[in-house]
């Protein structure tokens, strides 16, 4: 039977730039272990400080933006602040903007942050990733906290939605493809975590604040974006749990890479 195939992805154009990483003599790059992967979309007002925090880290070896169709300074602002940018020419969703940075690294650990998060620090940052590089746990998601009740749920249950997360790269690769698209991938990863018998964490983030929907885009289109988020994410749940698709065994990057096209600068 034929594969469902990948959401389609216009072109897009790679620009190539310093890593944060170091070189050896010969002027080669060692391999990175973590890679933090940004997906953003017109975030040129808070990017800065997440990129700040993420050039300081010890525990990050390489830090890559996808500027998912972003109309404003985005991927300037990144270029500016020595990340590797891929700019995609149209807005394709979250899912695939973290796809494509996944494509572009060969980090066995990844780390995923919203371009829009406030108060992020380097403290914040190990506690994220340290459960994963140390062993403790397979994938670590980070939650804000919304009170003692809502974060003793997200901890017996796991969230529902968070985009700051840190995990195996096996377990993005596993994630089927249908659910690559969109704010799907947040649920998706979360099931697929589970089904390989992986282990799975939470932290919770007390000082941690997102840049709301609403004060971005403005009270109409942000209560709009809101409220598809949530939709999308509640259908991916049901799917996932109600009609449980088979683990995919072709590696993201391949099943992504197809439907890209990219122009290296």
């Amino acid at each position: 039977m034929e594969r469902p195939r990948c959401p389609q992805v216009g072109p897009g154009r790679l620009i190539a730039m310093d890593s944060t990483r170091r070189r050896d003599p010969a002027g080669k790059r060692p391999p990175a272990r973590v890679s933090a992967i940004v997906p953003a979309y017109n975030e040129e007002e808070t990017l800065a400080d997440v990129l700040t925090v993420l050039r300081t880290s010890e525990l990050v070896d390489e830090i890559i933006v996808v500027s998912d169709g972003s109309d404003d300074r985005t991927a300037q602002v990144a270029k500016a602040l020595g990340a590797r940018t891929i700019e995609l020419k149209h807005n394709q969703g979250k899912g695939v903007a973290m796809a494509v940075g996944v494509i572009n690294t060969r980090a066995p650990v990844l780390v995923f942050l919203d371009g829009d998060i406030l108060n992020l620090s380097d403290y914040l940052l190990r506690q994220l990733i340290e459960p994963v590089t140390h062993g403790r746990c397979d994938m670590n998601i980070g939650i804000r906290s919304r009170g003692w009740l809502i974060d003793e749920l997200h901890r017996r249950s796991g969230p529902l939605l968070s985009g700051i997360r840190c995990l195996r790269r096996e377990i993005f690769e596993a994630v089927p493809e249908d659910f690559l698209a969109g704010f799907r991938i947040e649920a998706a990863l979360n099931w697929t975590c589970r089904h390989l018998g992986r282990r799975c964490g939470t932290t919770v983030f007390y000082q941690l604040r997102h840049r709301v929907k609403e004060k971005k885009l403005g009270l109409l289109q942000g209560s709009r974006s809101r409220f598809r988020m949530f939709r999308a994410v509640a259908r991916a749940y049901f799917e996932l749990y109600w009609s449980p698709p088979a683990l995919d065994r072709e590696p993201a990057r391949n099943r992504v890479r197809t439907a890209l096209e990219y122009t290296e600068l």
